[in-house]
């Protein structure tokens, strides 16, 4: 039976992000660099480690719905009827709500990097739908409220503790699928994804970067310090009781390590697929030349 509901949640997994990266990169005859997108989202490494190793079916079941909140949103700001923007909406309403319930700690991650998403793309709509999902989540912070403000943290089955010791090493984000503690890197595809637009920016002299991705790529470093051991969480524990119940209950700073990865496997897939077409571009632009100036 586990076998069989991970065998299906990974084709339901795969079918959504070739949907969420055919959405994102928006090219007719390029559906193949949509299943290369697909295939890099399996295989970032924190989704292997959560499938095969923690086999934790919330967080299976939230990188299978992920792509769905991303795709509705992209097709929402896309389209102008208004019977298709609403229906979109409320898709990514619903599905930022069953990752609320799933996880209270994932559905303010994605919050933040949707009301990201609506600054980049200029769509007020964005941080409204993402409010409206994180509501639709109430359950999950109503009992949060409870454990943290109404002094039943003990009813949680937790006890407070410093999840500092438990973030990434510098080194540990560069790993490849060999890893301990549960600290899976970025892997070979996105470190070399990530390398070859580096190659092409500086050695080619390519523009890669828009006015917007600096701030997809701040995001992406907020949440890779934020997922560190250096990062200060002892620090905010200080700041009360509630503070020291809401950092233990987000178990591991590993975890934003795991967003940080989706946004960097989007923005890199995203960026290669605009270099090698207009590469493509650009070479049949110099093959036609060729074929006029033999002809003359």
């Amino acid at each position: 039976m586990e076998s069989t509901f991970i065998i299906l949640t990974q084709i339901i997994t795969f079918g959504t992000a070739w949907s969420m990266f055919h959405c994102v990169l928006k090219r007719k005859k390029k559906d193949w660099f949509s299943l290369v997108g697909a295939l890099g989202y399996l295989l970032l490494p924190y989704h292997v480690y959560v499938v095969t190793e923690s086999v934790d079916r919330s967080q299976i079941l939230i990188w299978m719905v992920v792509p769905i909140l991303a795709a509705s949103l992209v097709k929402m700001s896309d389209t102008e009827k208004m019977f298709w923007k609403t229906g979109y909406g409320l898709t990514a309403v619903l599905a930022l709500g069953i990752i609320g319930r799933l996880d209270g700690v994932a559905a303010l991650t994605l919050l933040f990097l949707i009301c990201v998403g609506g600054i980049c793309r200029r769509q007020w709509q964005y941080p409204v739908i993402g409010i409206l999902g994180v509501a639709m989540a109430y359950p999950t912070y109503m009992t949060w409220k409870r454990w943290l403000f109404d002094g039943s943290f003990a009813e949680s089955g937790l006890e407070y503790t410093s999840i500092m010791e438990q973030g990434y090493s510098i080194g540990g984000l560069f790993s490849t699928y060999f890893y301990r503690n549960g600290h899976p890197g970025m892997g070979i595809l996105l470190l070399g994804c990530l390398l070859f637009l580096l190659y092409q920016s500086f050695v080619k002299g390519k523009k890669i970067c828009a006015k917007n991705d600096h701030i997809w790529l701040g995001a992406a470093a907020l949440l890779t310090v934020m997922s560190l051991r250096y990062f200060p969480w002892d620090f905010v524990q200080r700041m009360g009781s509630w503070a020291l119940g809401l950092v233990t209950l987000i178990g591991t700073p590993a975890v934003f390590f795991g967003y940080a990865q989706i946004l960097l496997c989007v923005w890199s897939i995203e960026k290669c697929g605009a270099v090698l077409q207009l590469t493509d571009r650009t070479a049949r632009m110099r093959e036609g030349t060729v074929k006029k100036n033999g002809e003359k």
